[in-house]
């Protein structure tokens, strides 16, 4: 029990030390608390949150503390409990996360929202970053003319980009809860063999069919952008991209195992996705057509589960 809570506070101080590490921290902060979690029991993994909880309270002020349990505390208690409970995995991440994302977002409306509304305290939120991106381009010599454009630009979007922070968040958290799902799920058949999670491939992961009908509906409230319409458009046009990017991943990792690419080319493949939009965007567009194109043929074997299984 001790050497995890030093092993964690050691990340902490690291990211304290140079800030940079913070984004990878984030994602991965909830894997030793899963794993301690699913091997010495719920007592042991409850008592480690707690510890950490105590500490960062004790170091870093109460705001940062609750906002730590709201994230990864909630995630990491519902993925280990759904994982014990031999859910499948794609419903280990989507509780996880949803989970997570309910309480980070009413914390982060009680802790900082005030009296505002939540679409305006999240504009509130991406107006400070916006300001400090133009001031960033002022110390830099950028001519002011175009940066008054900039702003102004800025300034008209940024209620839109408030309207889908929600679907942001949730999209933040489905990352972090699948990435640690199978960090851990990695770790623990390495030590214990296949004990606990159930025999599931990334690579044959299928969405319902139904949701093509969510992206396009989605796809055309992105017409009504200001409007009630176009707020729940946004948030489900991102949450169904995402969606189709874990399917256009799963297909990917379908082909490089057909093909029994060398692990160097695994890893220049991920890499180019997460640094290059354009990847990203061909990932979704595999995921999309999967649809009618099949390109792993299992669809005529297990049409509309989440799953297929041999």
């Amino acid at each position: 029990m001790v050497l995890p809570v030093i092993l964690i506070l050691a990340v902490v101080f690291a990211v304290i030390i140079f800030p940079p590490m913070g984004a990878l921290v984030g994602v991965l902060a909830p894997a030793p608390l899963i794993f301690i979690y699913l091997q010495r029991g719920q007592v042991a993994g409850l008592i480690l949150m707690g510890l950490v909880f105590v500490v960062l309270l004790l170091l870093a002020g109460p705001a940062q503390a609750m906002l730590f349990a709201a994230e990864y505390v909630v995630m990491a208690t519902i993925l280990a409990e759904t994982v014990k409970a031999q859910l499948t995995m794609d419903k280990c991440i989507f509780l996880s996360a949803l989970g997570s994302m309910i309480l980070a977002t009413f914390l982060l409306f009680v802790l900082f929202g005030g009296e505002s509304s939540l679409i305006d305290f999240f504009q509130k939120q991406i107006t400070k970053h916006f300001d400090l991106s133009i001031e960033a381009l002022k110390s830099m010599g950028e001519n002011q003319a175009d940066l008054d454009s900039m702003q102004e630009v800025l300034n008209e979007t940024s209620r839109t980009f408030a309207s889908a922070y929600p679907a942001f968040i949730m999209v933040g958290s489905l990352v972090t809860a699948a990435v640690n799902f199978f960090l851990v799920r990695f770790l623990w058949i390495k030590l214990y063999g296949q004990t606990l999670f159930l025999q599931e491939k990334f690579s044959e992961l299928v969405l319902p069919d139904f949701l093509v009908w969510l992206l396009i509906g989605s796809s055309a409230s992105l017409f009504f952008i200001g409007s009630p319409v176009g707020t729940v458009g946004i948030n489900l046009f991102a949450l169904v991209m995402l969606a189709y990017f874990f399917q256009g991943l799963a297909v990917t990792v379908h082909i490089l195992k057909s093909k029994n690419a060398h692990f160097l080319i695994w890893i220049l493949v991920f890499f180019l996705i997460v640094i290059q939009p354009i990847l990203m965007g061909l990932v979704i567009g595999l995921g999309v057509f999967d649809i009618w194109l099949d390109f792993r043929k299992i669809r005529k074997i297990n049409p509309t589960s989440g799953f297929h299984t041999p």
